[in-house]
């Protein structure tokens, strides 16, 4: 079950999901890297967070990223989609801005068995 977040309401959202995410982005070879960071949402529903120098070099070269908030205390996690911007050249502590193009609240299927 998903539930459609606008990003002008990403930010009160967020939240309910605490300071940290993951930001996945995609390398080189097509493999997923994930990373777990302290993230900033703005009003806008703007994404801000500091990452690593690979995951920064991968934002440059696939900027398509996605952010997962882990389950909140109603089961929901939080998923946004969108479009990074990173700031200055990879290094270890790199900030990035993602702009947020779709996001939503995602409870897991419960299990047939």
């Amino acid at each position: 079950m998903s539930l459609a977040v606008e990003p002008t309401d990403l930010a009160g959202v967020a939240q309910q999901h605490g300071p940290a995410a993951y930001v996945l982005t995609t390398g080189a070879d097509g493999r997923p890297r994930v990373i777990h960071v302290a993230v900033d949402v703005a009003n806008d529903g703007t994404i801000s967070a500091v990452v690593g120098r690979s995951a920064a070099a991968n934002a440059i070269d696939r900027p398509n990223v996605c952010v997962l908030w882990p389950t909140a205390p109603d089961g929901f996690s939080l998923i946004a989609d969108g479009t990074a911007i990173v700031d200055g050249e990879p290094g270890p502590g790199t900030p990035i801005t993602v702009t947020v193009t779709s996001a939503v609240r995602h409870r897991p299927a419960r299990s047939h068995g």
